[in-house]
């Protein structure tokens, strides 16, 4: 059987009966006395059965009100607990955000949007897990993360929002071996000529770098693959060949005494960062109020 009873009715039941009268319910719940025995009223009808004993100190439970009682308190507490759970999310004092992205967009776009959000909302839990690309997307389809940080481009998604962040280039380099190409610089086509250090296939980059190529009619054959940027950048800088990086990660690598840009004609076109999320899923208060630390900019 379904009572379909609203739930101020039973708000104001346990609240006469943890206060003991009717006057001090109606204090506290800021309406008429009046309308608190109503409600009362309203509540017995529908249950079928009294629940309260009126007394002239006040009210007692009925043994069906007082059973009635015990279960609605701990209801009522769990739904307040729950509000107060919710509020807390809401107002970033509690939750979690979970992000998918390369090493490289860890350590150069992320690091300190991080750190600034962690110092704004310490309360709440951050979980980066380091994949390349496609493995990003997909823990982001299954529903492992929030969020993707990726090197764009991507195949289009029906399923996918992505929003481009930051501009990114990427550029040939080379040790003092090949100090003297910096100069000059290279036509894309020779580059074939020289031995080349690059990510592994899977990487996103990687297939920048290739699909690029075939437009130059080169395909490219390392003589090294790697998972990480950082160490193709150390093989280059003992002269084990030519490597591709990204400009704007690499400034400070580029001194110009041990690592030496080499332009390229035709360069490599810009690509971007970006974000990428599922449609139509809404987003935790935490994940959005992250995202748009970058949207915002």
């Amino acid at each position: 059987m379904e009572y379909d009873i609203p739930l101020d009715l039973y708000k104001i039941f346990c609240t006469v009966v943890r206060t003991g009268n009717m006057s001090a319910a109606a204090k506290e719940l800021f309406i008429s006395q009046p309308a608190v025995s109503m409600s009362i009223h309203q509540l017995e009808d529908k249950m079928g059965a009294p629940l309260l004993i009126r007394t002239t100190k006040g009210v007692r439970t009925t043994p069906e009100g007082a059973v009635l009682y015990e279960y609605l308190e701990q209801a009522l507490t769990l739904i307040h607990t729950a509000e107060n759970k919710y509020l807390e999310m809401v107002q970033l004092k509690a939750g979690e955000i979970k992000i998918g992205a390369s090493d490289t967009v860890i350590a150069n776009v992320l690091m300190p949007y991080l750190e600034q959000y962690n110092l704004a909302h310490p309360q709440i839990a951050i979980k980066v897990t380091n994949k390349t690309t496609y493995e990003s997307l997909r823990l982001l389809k299954s529903g492992v993360v929030d969020l993707c940080f990726i090197n764009l481009p991507i195949e289009e998604d029906k399923d996918l929002e992505v929003i481009p962040i930051l501009e990114i280039h990427d550029c040939l380099v080379g040790g003092t071996k090949f100090q003297h190409l910096s100069e000059a610089g290279l036509a894309f086509s020779d580059i074939v000529n020289y031995p080349l250090l690059l990510l592994e296939e899977l990487s996103n980059s990687r297939r920048y770098q290739n699909a690029f190529a075939q437009t130059q009619g080169v395909v490219l054959e390392p003589i090294l693959e790697l998972g990480s940027s950082d160490l193709l950048m150390s093989f280059a800088k003992i002269n084990l060949g030519l490597t591709f990086a990204t400009r704007e990660f690499s400034g400070m690598l580029l001194d110009g005494e041990q690592l030496f840009e080499i332009p390229l004609h035709p360069p490599l076109p810009k690509r971007h960062i970006g974000i990428v999320r599922l449609k139509n899923v809404a987003l935790s208060h935490a994940a959005k109020s992250f995202a748009d630390l970058f949207l915002e900019e």
